[in-house]
This record gives structure tokens, sequence and C-alpha cells, in this order.
């Protein structure tokens, strides 16, 4: 029962409706007291203990909410709190629920710890909100986390402390929104779509005609549900309407060709408070990145964009197209840290590849061994001449042989590799099908990653030994050249996610594709 009638006063506490004449018997010391004793503090349920004990600490065991003299603080709260939908958060996740039937507002706390308990818990929701806000409310899903870091660029409750004794804990929300470019933008893409959710009358639209005139309602009411046309604008013509479309398909990154082919009609319908659920959980992934980005360099390959860029601070220092892996063989998420770049690498061929793939090629024709620039080592690691073995006695179930190609112009990894640890054998890679990266769907690999410029990530990575990238790319590609392996200067992290939302090189909000269809809520009901 104690625990339910706490709840019903931090919940009238948050709706402004308590007096605060109840609290009176908390002292500095008496709240020292309490939160030093681990069998009280372990009651209040608490999430966050040690961060509201270094709270207390730092503002010298005063109260910050419950007092009469608190109260500033306390409606200043209450008014951020209500910024949470706009900010990507969820307003719920910082309040407490209560059972219907405690509604009355004479609710009495029986004695001074029900006082502190309040106090204690009131602190733990705000340390829990302003944690959000600096560090998202949610982690990517990575399949391997080699890094494993803990979140600490800003210390929550030393400057919850800081602004609360300052009397100016409303600035606290803007100074520790991250600066990434993403996060303003896409704050203010869900902001502009929660407006047009709550307008009155709002409703979904499905677009079912192809025809690109202002007679298409449907086409019409969805493009200004997207802020693609001005709701003022009553006047519109068929060539401006096609020429917005176009700009909606960049924002789907989508060909921009002003026709509603079936995968501009499919984005089109998505509905919009889908498409605030994207952006809700993708400003959180930013918010957890930036943390990553303090005073060092990371790169960061994100899947259904086929896009990998390098952030320092609140900078991208480097951006380029990818070319991840198919629906069949995805690229892996995960976070490690780059240890090495090999130059003239070799392509050991995977297993599934050399057996499926190759060895059909290889069967009709042991020539294709060389043609390929591609060597048969046997489990000595020594090379065998392929018209020595028999094929047609291996089979995906054996095949006691490595294929390893060599160095060269063909070489599947091009020039330049980057070394990670991680359980899927992927890696960064240099590549010698430079084409592929003007097409604007790029999933073509077996999981690993090529890069578009591999030479300005090398220099970033080996920026103490910028000699070694020089030569490799004044020498180009050498036949049979030895792998040279360099050790990295900067150990850069690495992160591969799987983000439904980015900015393009014009500070466009985008769209991806939920190309593995890992988006349950994407799907169609």
């Amino acid at each position: 029962m104690k625990r339910r009638i706490l709840e019903k006063v931090i919940a009238l506490l948050l709706a402004g409706l308590w007096s605060f004449a109840a609290f009176s018997q908390i002292t500095p010391e008496r709240l020292r007291q309490f939160i030093s004793d681990t069998k009280l503090i372990g009651k209040t349920g608490i999430r966050h203990t040690s961060q509201v004990k270094e709270f207390y600490t730092r503002l010298n065991y005063r109260t910050a909410w419950l007092l009469e003299e608190n109260q500033p603080n306390l409606t200043i709260f209450i008014q951020a709190r209500t910024l949470s939908g706009e900010l990507g958060l969820t307003e719920k996740d910082y309040q407490f629920n209560y059972p219907a039937d405690n509604s009355s507002h004479t609710v009495r706390l029986q004695n001074s710890n029900d006082s502190l308990t309040a106090e204690i818990r009131m602190t733990d929701v705000a340390i829990h909100f302003y944690n959000d806000i600096a560090y998202g409310n949610t982690k990517p899903v990575l399949g391997y986390d080699g890094l494993k870091q803990k979140q600490g660029y800003r210390n929550i409750p030393a400057l919850l402390a800081e602004y609360i004794s300052g009397k100016k804990l409303y600035l606290l929300i803007p100074d520790l929104l991250p600066a990434l470019p993403e996060i303003k933008a896409i704050e203010n893409k869900i902001q502009g779509f929660r407006k047009i959710l709550s307008e009155p009358g709002f409703r979904e639209v499905l677009i079912s005609s192809g025809k690109i005139s202002t007679p298409n309602i449907p086409l019409v009411s969805k493009l200004r549900q997207l802020g693609i046309i001005d709701t003022g604008n009553k006047h519109l013509s068929d060539s401006l309407l096609k020429l917005q479309l176009k700009e909606v398909q960049k924002q789907f990154n989508l060909q921009a060709d002003g026709l509603l082919g079936s995968n501009t009609l499919r984005q089109l319908n998505i509905p919009l408070s889908v498409r605030v659920k994207q952006l809700n959980l993708s400003v959180n992934y930013y918010r957890w990145l930036y943390s990553l980005t303090q005073n060092r360099a990371v790169i960061v390959v994100n899947i259904p964009a086929a896009f990998l860029k390098v952030y320092r601070d609140k900078e991208i220092i480097l951006a380029m197209r990818m070319i991840v892996g198919k629906k069949s063989t995805p690229t892996p998420t995960l976070a490690s840290v780059v240890e090495e770049v090999i130059l003239y690498p070799y392509w050991h061929v995977p297993y599934s590849i050399a057996t499926k793939e190759l060895l059909p090629s290889i069967r009709r024709n042991p020539g294709y061994i060389n043609s390929g620039n591609f060597q048969v080592l046997n489990s000595a690691g020594n090379i065998v001449n392929p018209y020595s073995v028999n094929w047609y006695a291996l089979s995906k179930d054996y095949f006691p042989y490595t294929i390893r190609q060599s160095t060269g112009c063909d070489n599947s990894l091009g020039l330049l590799k980057l070394n990670f640890i991680n359980p899927y054998g992927v890696y960064l890679h240099d590549t010698p099908a430079k084409s592929l990266f003007t097409l604007s769907e790029r999933f073509f690999s077996h999981g690993c990653m090529r890069m578009e410029k591999p030479i300005e990530l090398g220099h970033l990575i080996l920026k103490n030994n910028p000699i070694a990238i020089d030569t490799l790319e004044q020498k180009g590609c050498l036949r049979n050249q030895s792998p040279i392996t360099v050790h990295a200067d900067e150990h850069m992290p690495v992160i591969v996610w799987y983000n439904p939302v980015g900015l393009d090189s014009n500070g466009r909000v985008v769209f991806y594709e939920d190309v593995y269809g890992k988006f349950s809520w994407m799907k169609k009901k």
C-alpha cells in the first residue's frame, strides 16, 4: 500500500496538485542518513542509485523538488518532461503509474521516510530523463560489441546539481542535446510530423492511383503530410506536383525520376505514424553515437544506406558510398576497433563461396584458377597445381583446400583491407569493381563491406605513417606482391549499424528501405 501511496504522491507532484508543507521535516542531515542506509534506499525502487547518491552529495544533501523553495525546479522539470515526444523520447518513461482507485488528492505521507522516498524517486526520474536526452533511450542492436564502452562524457548527476544550484535548470536540456547534425534535423522532422498527426481530422491516406495530377487527392494529401507541399498552397500545377514528387523520392533514397512507380508508391503508403517511429529510433541511435565520438574519430557504416561516415566530435570528416551484403548474405551489425591496415591483401575465399560458386567453374575448366589469379593451398599452406586435383571428387561436404586470390588489379579486395576483431570474418576493403558505387541500391556482397574511398580512410587511420598509403597510391596494383601489414596509429572504433534514417550531403533527412526486414513495425498488417 505504501508504494501505491508514494506513486500517487509523485504523480500529483508532477501534475502540480500537491501541498509542499507535507515535506517540511526533510533536513540535509536526515537526507544524508537516508541515502547512506543501504536498506532504506534499497526499498525506494530507484534505478540509478549511485547517480542519485552523487547528486545529493554535490547538492550538500539539500532537497531538489519537494520543499516550497524547490517549486521552480519541479515546474521546470514538469514542463521539460512534456517535450519528451518532440525529442523522440517516451513521456510515460518519466512518470509513475498509479491505480485509478487512488484518485483522492488528500493522500498523506505517514512519516519522514515516505517524504524522503518521494524526493529520491523524483531525482531518479529526473536523472533517467536527462540521461536519455544525452545518450538516447535506445542503444543500437549490435550482433557483436567489441567496445563495451560506458557512456560517461557528461556527468548527469553533477550537471543536474549544478544547474539546480545555479537556478538555471531550464538550460539543461539545450546544453545536454548532442550536437551531431543528424540529431537536430531529425528532431525537427519529428516535431513537424507530430504536429500533422495531432491536427483535428488527421487520417492516414492510401495512394492507389499512379497519376501525377492534382485530382489525385491522396497523393496531394500525403505530400502535404510529409511537409513537401505547403498546406497553405491551394493552387498546384501538375508540373509543380511532379517536381515535389522528385523531392520526396530523394527523402526516400529513391531515384528522383518523378514517376509514381511501385517503390515510390510503397514508400508513400507507409503511415506517418510509422515514420515517426523510424525517426524516434534513429535520433536515439545518434545520441548514443555522439558519446563515442568525443575527441576521436569513429567509423560508422549504415547498412540500409550502404554508406560510411567518419565522425569526430560533431563533424563528419569523411563520407563515402559502400557496397554491403545482399539480403541472402547480410552484413552483420557490430562494434569493434580497427587494429591494422593490410596493403596488397590476399583474398582467402570463404569456404561457402569456394564450394558453391567457384567449384562448378573450376570443374569445367581448372584453368579458371590461373585466369582469375587464384591459388590452391593444401592444409599445410603450400600451393598446389590445380591440374593435379580431382575437382569432381570435391563438394561442399569435402573440400580440403583453401583458394586464395593473389594481389593484382583483379584482386577482389583491391589494394587495401582494414582488419578488426569480430566473429563474422567481415572487414572493410577496397574493390576493383568501382562502377557499382554509381548505383542507388548497393547490396551485392557476401557480408563484407567495400569502400568507395579506401585510400582516404587509410590516410586517416595511418595518419602518422602517410608514406605507406602514398606509396600504395603511387605504385597502384602490383601482381603477386606479398601483403604488407601496418598497425593502425589511431585505433578507430568501427560501428556497423542498421539505422533507418540519416542525412544526405544536402542535410536532407532520408528514410532508408528496410532491406533486411528487421523492423516488424514497417511491415503491413
